[in-house]
């Protein structure tokens, strides 16, 4: 999916796109709103100082009963794209973040007071027609999850994030959490249940020394420390080699 700021920039070039249902509530309106043919804009120009309290531009709010039976989303989007054209997106949040402070593009907080009957913090669901072409495929890959990385607003030197997946307990107190699977894959998996490019490293402790790996230079899959090897298989001829040197083996009837 491209980014926000350059399909925008696209739209901007149009000087003919008109505003409608503009909503300016209690703030003036922002020098730098996009002017998008949208039905309804919502701004808030935040005020200098304050409180460390939640100010929402927009908040919905429903509540059930405990004999409710309806299907009560607080809110729904809806995207019908019979296109085969552009980049659409059901939902999209950006956030643009130019000081210090913490910026979460997305939460989704999910307390459950009862401990019974499960919950899904977050669900993804996708779904499609038939078998999937080989991956990379000029049809375009079905991804579940996508994580993109890249370089804030297409400027500066490459960027490198900590976690690409970041699982842990409140404050890294384990007192507060356990999971039992950190990852659960169910599914039959065509080629691999995980993948990784070759030559990097599945780490087994915090620091990612003790870690195992395949090296396409030599064609040997092992056990590392660092980047020392400690046990080796030449993943063509079966050659076994412990700390780097070959190893006879002596095969029994």
């Amino acid at each position: 999916m491209r980014r926000l700021l350059p399909i925008l920039g696209y739209l901007l070039l149009d000087a003919a796109m008109a505003q409608s249902g503009y909503f300016q509530g209690v703030t003036p309106r922002p020098p730098d709103v996009y002017p998008l043919d949208a039905s309804l804009t919502v701004t808030r120009t935040a005020p200098e100082g304050g409180l460390p309290n939640v100010v929402p531009a927009q908040y919905t709010h429903v509540t059930t009963q405990p004999t409710s039976r309806t299907l009560e989303w607080a809110n729904l989007t809806v995207l019908n794209n019979p296109s085969d054209y552009g980049a659409n997106v059901a939902s999209y949040s950006q956030a643009q973040k130019t000081g210090r402070g913490p910026t979460w593009a997305g939460v989704l907080e999910l307390q459950d007071a009862t401990g019974r009957g499960g919950f899904h913090a977050l669900e993804i669901d996708a779904y499609t027609t038939g078998p999937s072409p080989f991956p990379g495929s000029m049809d375009g890959d079905r991804i579940g999850l996508g994580i993109i990385l890249g370089r804030a607003f297409n400027t500066g030197p490459k960027a490198t994030l900590d976690y690409g997946v970041f699982v842990a307990p409140t404050g890294l107190n384990d007192d507060e959490a356990d999971v039992n699977f950190g990852m659960m894959v169910w599914s039959q998996c065509r080629f691999a249940c995980y993948a990784m490019r070759a030559g990097n490293k599945l780490a087994y402790e915090e620091s990612g020394a003790i870690a195992s790996k395949f090296d396409p230079a030599t064609g040997r899959w092992g056990l590392y420390n660092g980047e020392q090897p400690l046990f080796e298989v030449d993943v063509a001829t079966g050659e076994l080699r412990v700390n780097g040197r070959p190893v006879q083996v002596t095969y029994k009837d």
